[in-house]
């Protein structure tokens, strides 16, 4: 077989991977359209720097994609703002009344739901015209969930509430309550499983419900649940971390029954994300990644990149390898089945969200010193 018999075929997997799994930056999560097959592209060396615009505030948001040449992203200025991808050049900007901290949830028409630290939640087109508004008791700071097949909107208030809305219209289909004593709940963005029900962490427990509200089932730890947990549909099997005792969970997604536990040195509040080949990527406090294979449940490596990895999602290339930011304010990618740095980029502008990766070979990625990066794969 041919090298570029081999590039589309994992062009392909990687397609398919992102239809059958759920992560926080699931990349068919930041997009309007499916993954396109690109052989061109190299995943495993460096893209090229091509433009950094200007913000007048930090930039946690992941960028997403909500027609081909425009990307959205929010921004702790109290905006959310629209550029091409093409030039950076501005689009349009939506004011909010707060802070935008969560990531956009992109329909296939380019719309997206977004939350704020406003307290609320909204669905805005691709040409920058509000939808529809729906308004909590707290900060959405989690980031919202798109059922696409039920069109129903799943999002977490810190009003210790997690609200299902409909799609279209934003109307309250139903909301489930959770103790008001817990600082800072809800922060785990809800999950879907195949069968789309809806997992999400509230304190201690890690909660399953249908998508009428109804509970499934429920794990209850020692510590917090404060990250977003990854699911494989194929396997039926999920992977989440816990705070304080920096515990990583490997679970069965149908029934809520516990298969594996790991133990680190630090907390596990950074969102897993799932390679097409099952492997997880899991990043502690301690300063270790560990690559986790979800069929053995066996650690394939754990590597020591001398910084924290907080709440930051990992997320995954098409190759299969893993793509993270740390408190280095750089971007790592570590080979899926060794660990190896393949590549590590560094600006001095730092890097803080998850990265937006393009079929076409686009990566836009927000910083903390208030700007965002584009950088591009040159065939």
């Amino acid at each position: 077989m041919d090298e570029k018999f081999l590039g589309r075929s994992a062009e392909a997997d990687y397609a398919k991977h992102l239809q059958t799994t759920w992560y926080k930056n699931n990349q068919a999560l930041r997009c309007h359209r499916p993954w396109r097959n690109t052989s061109s592209v190299d995943w495993q060396l460096p893209p090229s720097y091509q433009r950094t615009i200007s913000c007048e505030e930090r930039v946690w948001s992941i960028p997403c994609r909500i027609a081909d040449d425009r990307i959205v992203f929010g921004c702790w200025d109290n905006s959310l703002q629209c550029v091409r991808l093409s030039d950076g050049a501005s689009l349009w900007r939506f004011t909010t009344q707060g802070p935008v901290y969560s990531s956009p949830a992109v329909s296939e028409d380019g719309s997206f739901v977004v939350g704020c630290e406003d307290y609320v939640l909204r669905r805005i087109s691709r040409e920058g015209q509000c939808l529809w508004t729906f308004e909590a008791q707290g900060a959405f700071h989690a980031s919202a969930t798109i059922d696409c097949a039920k069109n129903i909107v799943y999002a977490g208030s810190y009003d210790h509430t997690l609200y299902a809305l409909d799609l279209a219209t934003g109307t309250l289909l139903w909301k489930r309550s959770f103790d008001e004593q817990v600082e800072d709940d809800l922060y785990s963005s809800p999950a879907l499983n195949a069968d789309g029900n809806i997992i999400v962490g509230t304190d201690n427990i890690l909660m399953c419900l249908s998508p009428t509200g109804e509970e499934r089932w429920r794990i209850t730890e020692t510590s917090r649940f404060e990250g977003t947990a990854a699911i494989d549909y194929p396997s039926g099997r999920g992977i989440i971390g816990t705070e304080i005792d920096g515990k990583i969970i490997v679970f069965d997604t149908r029934n809520g029954e516990v298969l594996k536990q790991f133990t680190t040195d630090g907390f596990v509040v950074s969102c897993p994300s799932l390679s097409p080949q099952g492997v997880a990527y899991v990043g502690s406090n301690d300063g270790y990644v560990h690559g986790i294979d979800l069929q053995t449940l066996e650690v394939l490596w754990r590597v020591n990149l001398k910084c924290e990895f907080r709440y930051t999602p990992f997320t995954v290339l098409p190759s299969g390898d893993a793509l993270f930011v740390g408190t280095d304010e750089r971007l790592h990618c570590l080979a899926q089945h060794t660990g190896e740095t393949l590549w590590c980029l560094e600006h001095r502008g730092g890097f803080h969200s998850s990265p937006l990766l393009t079929d076409d070979g686009h990566l836009v990625i927000g910083s903390h010193r208030n700007a965002v990066h584009f950088y591009q794969w040159v065939p």
